[in-house]
């Protein structure tokens, strides 16, 4: 399974959260589209023949109902918990019913910002825990230039750096680390960040995006530290050694 295939099945995970008769112009709509808009939660509306149940959300995946829940509560919900990946891992009795199917630690965006913020969260955990090794695609490695000094500092910090790239200039000098110049389409479309957390299985992560146009991503990232390490293996199997593809500067 290659890097696009990753993000597919991560994609095809997606949940279901439909709102049955409820009033069209209720904004509940909007905010629960903005509450989940991280974890994977397709938001939908529906109507009844019969018009009844009123105000009624049914969770669901591709293959089973997985909860049943009054929109009121949704409405508490909205209100009593902070949206955000950090505060669906509590067990709250009134809202067990439905977090308990949310506690995710893969989550989806096409916020190009965000995937951004989320890069530079995983480049942080790797610059704390100092040690483990980090891998860092960059699509072109005129892009990579633009991060030397970030990733030349991690190398000098202890941690094992593997920069990749197509070879549309001379790969930068990250010091020690590895240079995998490669002319694959790839690297040339997809945008990761993964760590492999140092000795430490909590941190793990890893950030993976597909470039679907000039200016738009649809990317992941995830704390699963067996699909971090699967997604290890297959880079290390694949780009196992730097490509002569170009002079490097290291």
């Amino acid at each position: 399974m290659d890097l696009r295939d990753s993000i597919e099945l991560i994609r095809h995970r997606e949940k279901e959260l439909r709102l049955f008769n409820v009033d069209p112009t209720d904004t509940i709509h909007d905010d629960l589209r903005t509450y989940f808009e991280t974890l994977n939660v397709r938001i939908t509306a529906g109507r009844t023949a019969s018009g009844s149940p009123e105000d009624v959300a049914v969770l669901s995946n591709t293959s089973e109902v997985l909860a049943t829940v009054d929109v009121a509560t949704l409405r508490e919900l909205l209100e009593d918990v902070p949206a955000g990946d950090g505060n669906l891992g509590i067990a709250d009795g009134e809202y067990e019913g439905i977090l308990r199917y949310l506690k995710e630690t893969t989550f989806t965006s096409y916020d190009t910002e965000q995937l951004l913020f989320a890069s530079r969260e995983i480049e942080d955990r790797a610059r704390r825990v100092g040690q483990g090794s980090i891998h860092a695609g960059f699509q072109q490695c005129s892009i990579m230039a633009e991060q030397q000094p970030v990733y030349s500092d991690l190398a000098r910090r202890g941690v094992s750096v593997h920069a990749y790239g197509v070879p549309d200039a001379t790969p930068p000098d990250l010091g020690s680390a590895p240079v995998h110049a490669v002319s694959t389409d790839e690297i040339a479309e997809t945008w990761f960040v993964v760590f492999d957390g140092g000795g430490d299985d909590t941190q793990k992560s890893a950030l993976l995006a597909h470039q679907r146009n000039e200016s738009a991503f649809y990317g992941i990232w995830t704390y699963d530290p067996g699909f971090v390490d699967h997604i290890l293996e297959y880079l290390n199997r694949t780009y196992d050694s730097p490509s002569d593809d170009v002079p490097s500067a290291l």
